[in-house]
């Protein structure tokens, strides 16, 4: 026993000798794990190429050819274009293929899990650092939006480099860290559409400590200082300033768009009495709270939620745990920009019916740090204990957290990977399918049936940008399911999927002489091909 407490005591001495040693290390495992996370299989899974993805390869096909596309674009019903330029590296890199959409994602997604170790270790201390940054590496929520292409993975990691960049020009008074956040700042615009109320939720938080700590002597430096943070981010912003100039921007669109699904705008509440528009809002704010704590909540937008809330009960009772802590950290003015931004950064989503996962994520580290608060004052009462109950109370912090990776693990590379919500919104059948053609050693036309999407849809365009063939579904042609008409002089293949799947037996009579291709994935047909050499 003697000999283990020398041991624990030399590792004591040596991180107190050597903080940023430990730091790095400390960092680096943390990071490593968040990276096979996100990163691992990341073009398989989810399998399939969402449309929204696609739009993003497809701009980044754009920027390859002309550079510049502007700051905005009407992809995906619209959206900035940093994601686009995100992207092209990458698609340069591993061509038109779900990896090349993914990769540059999950990397930005990836580093918001370093930063928030940097960011809490600058404002609290290294304890609630590796915990907030290893519940974020590990959280389900974080961990599934890293991994497809969609701008809501970007914008967290802005948030954070920002609100670093703040703290250490707080702490050294050297304002080129307020020339670095303003630059990221003003960068943020080009991630998201929703980026606005962080915009807000940063603002808030700038105008409390401003109010709380600057005051006298100190007033004019601090102010000097949000000055030159305040003329960088608009310096950075203003294509994008300019573009919004424009009342017939495309983004003026989407805006009115996204008021559509907003509960404020919808019949029911304008028809509504006071204590009607009341209801409505507090059933609203339930169904909101509901997908994160305590029920599976489908988001038909991006697959999420089929089977389980955000948050799993280890996390939300932690969460919940870590409030009285909050509480008495109230005065940390990390704690202040936390609670600005898990109040703030949800209030779109909380108030309009759709993507309700995606719009608050910039709130997940936050969260993440007040889920971190109860166990690191765990890990702080245990190293100040003096018998074994010290590593019993050490050993359940890290179970839990070990717990906490086990269940993401389990749910995102197991239970979503089965989902039929994520089989259905990331099409898995398209991707084979164009994965097929782009394969194909000659050339040929294809006739396409299919009561889902036409051959047009942006998932084939991306992965299979070079097929030529016609529609031939009911739903997206007029050839009312024909399979007459077929150009002979040219190698021809069909292409049938769900409902029309019925249809080979007739066309093989119909052109004897095909090769047939069936391609299954999970035990379902995805498709039928079916091969035709051109008429002798």
């Amino acid at each position: 026993m003697d000999a283990g407490r020398r041991a624990v005591a030399r590792i004591e001495a040596y991180v107190e000798a050597h903080p940023l040693a430990v730091d790095v290390a400390l960092v680096a495992t943390i990071t490593a794990l968040g990276a096979v996370l996100r990163l691992a299989l990341i073009g398989s899974i989810p399998y399939g190429v969402h449309a929204d993805e696609a739009q993003i390869g497809m701009d980044a096909r754009r920027i390859m050819d002309d550079w510049w596309i502007g700051p905005y674009t009407r992809a995906a019903l619209g959206e900035p274009t940093g994601h686009a330029y995100l992207a092209t590296p990458f698609v340069w890199l591993f061509g038109s293929t779900p990896i090349g959409l993914r990769f540059g994602f999950g990397l930005v997604g990836l580093t918001a899990v370093p930063l928030l170790y940097l960011l809490v270790r600058v404002a609290l201390g290294r304890v609630e650092a590796v915990f907030a940054s290893a519940l974020l590496a590990v959280s389900y929520w974080h961990v599934f939006y890293s991994r497809v292409a969609h701008s809501s993975s970007t914008y967290p990691t802005v948030v954070l480099a920002v609100l670093l960049c703040l703290f250490l020009g707080m702490r050294s008074r050297n304002r080129w860290w307020f020339v670095a956040g303003g630059a990221l700042f003003g960068l943020g615009v080009y991630a998201y559409n929703i980026y606005p109320i962080a915009v807000v939720a940063i603002g808030v938080f700038l105008a409390l400590i401003t109010l709380r700590e600057y005051r006298g002597e100190a007033w004019a430096g601090w102010w000097r200082s949000i000055a030159i943070f305040a003329v960088v981010a608009f310096i950075v912003a203003l294509p994008m300033i300019v573009y919004l100039a424009d009342p017939d921007a495309y983004y003026w669109d989407h805006f009115r768009n996204y008021q559509e699904v907003g509960v404020r705008d919808s019949p029911e509440y304008k028809d509504a009495d006071f204590f009607g528009k009341v209801g409505l809002l507090a059933g609203q704010a339930k169904f909101f709270a509901s997908a994160y704590a305590w029920e599976a909540r489908a988001d038909v937008v991006d697959g999420n939620g089929g089977f389980r809330p955000m948050f799993d009960p280890p996390v939300l009772l932690l969460l919940l745990a870590g409030l009285p802590f909050a509480y008495v950290y109230r005065r940390r003015p990390l704690i202040i920009a936390a609670l600005c931004c898990l109040v703030i950064i949800p209030l779109p989503a909380v108030l309009q019916r759709g993507a309700i996962m995606r719009e608050p994520l910039g709130a997940a580290p936050f969260a993440m740090l007040f889920a971190a608060l109860p166990l690191a004052a765990a890990w702080r009462a245990a190293r100040e204990r003096g018998d074994a109950g010290r590593y019993l109370l050490m050993a359940a912090t890290l179970a839990l957290v070990a717990l906490i990776g086990t269940l993401t693990v389990r749910d995102y590379f197991w239970r979503a990977r089965q989902d039929p919500l994520v089989r259905e919104i990331y099409f898995s059948e398209m991707t084979t399918a164009s994965e097929y053609l782009r394969r194909l050693s000659t050339p040929a036309v294809v006739y396409f049936y299919s009561e889902r999407a036409p051959l047009g849809l942006e998932s084939r365009v991306y992965l299979a940008p070079d097929v030529e063939g016609e529609d031939r579904s009911r739903e997206y042609s007029d050839r009312d399911a024909s399979i007459e008409g077929i150009d002979r002089s040219r190698p021809a293949v069909f292409l049938l999927m769900g409902a029309y799947l019925e249809l080979l037996p007739e066309i093989e009579a119909r052109y004897p002489g095909g090769t047939e291709r069936i391609s299954t994935r999970d035990g379902k047909t995805e498709f039928f091909a079916y091969e035709l050499p051109p008429s002798p």
